[in-house]
């Protein structure tokens, strides 16, 4: 494990709720697998508070690494969004299982909202290294607008013939002309994209609840527990 002091470098507005956070890396040896998660220090005024991201920067992209977080009300988050390039952090890590698999080459992404952020790490990690993985993503979310690396997704599907990057919207507000599919991810919907799903591995991230609704729904087409990866993001119900 690593552990070194930083500073904020980047803020970049992702959607109009969700930030991402880049840190220049201040130690030798920062190694970590896309799709891990690390730890983050940062002074709120009045004391420090710690709390775990996964890594949403590919281990390819080097010189930094990088979180990507949806704002809300809590007092970390809070915090988060007053930070300016030059707030000093404290970051150590990486932990977590939550990587690529090097038995399975047929993978399925299922993901909502700032669940992406592990699985744009594994992404661009296998669009850089040109690895020969045949990879399904669905992605929901409530509106285009909030669709996070949207035109980054569009790019690595369009980079890399074994990736496929589908948006759902289940929002009230579907824009006039929407080709995607709408309504949640369900099991009729994998079966529809990935009519393969018995030979995929399933990389199921978001917050809980949604993670066990989209867990159950793969569980239901006969997809057994050992062919599903699950990452909880604690904090978004």
């Amino acid at each position: 494990m690593w552990e070194f002091d930083t500073e904020v470098s980047e803020v970049i507005q992702r959607t109009p709720s969700v930030k991402s956070f880049r840190f220049p890396i201040r130690a030798k040896g920062v190694r970590y697998r896309s799709g891990q998660f690390f730890y983050i220090t940062i002074n709120t005024g009045n004391g420090t508070l710690e709390h775990h991201f996964s890594f949403s920067s590919s281990p390819t992209e080097k010189g930094h690494i990088e979180f990507t977080k949806r704002i809300t009300s809590s007092k970390f988050s809070q915090t988060l969004a007053k930070m300016q390039p030059g707030a000093r952090v404290h970051v150590k890590g990486p932990e977590g299982d939550f990587t690529l698999s090097r038995k399975f080459s047929q993978l399925a992404f299922l993901s909502g909202g700032i669940g992406i952020t592990p699985l744009r790490s594994m992404l661009r990690y296998v669009v850089d290294k040109k690895l020969p993985y045949d990879i399904v993503m669905l992605y929901g979310n409530s509106s285009v607008e909030e669709i996070a690396f949207r035109e980054e997704l569009k790019a690595v599907s369009a980079a890399h013939n074994g990736v496929s990057v589908e948006h759902v919207l289940s929002g009230p507000n579907i824009p006039e002309g929407w080709k995607g599919k709408t309504g949640l991810i369900n099991k009729d919907l994998v079966a529809e994209l990935a009519p393969d799903y018995m030979k995929r591995l399933f990389y199921i991230s978001g917050p809980p609840r949604m993670v066990l609704a989209l867990e159950e729904q793969v569980v239901q087409l006969g997809v057994p527990e050992t062919q599903i990866k699950k990452d909880k993001f604690i904090g978004y119900e």
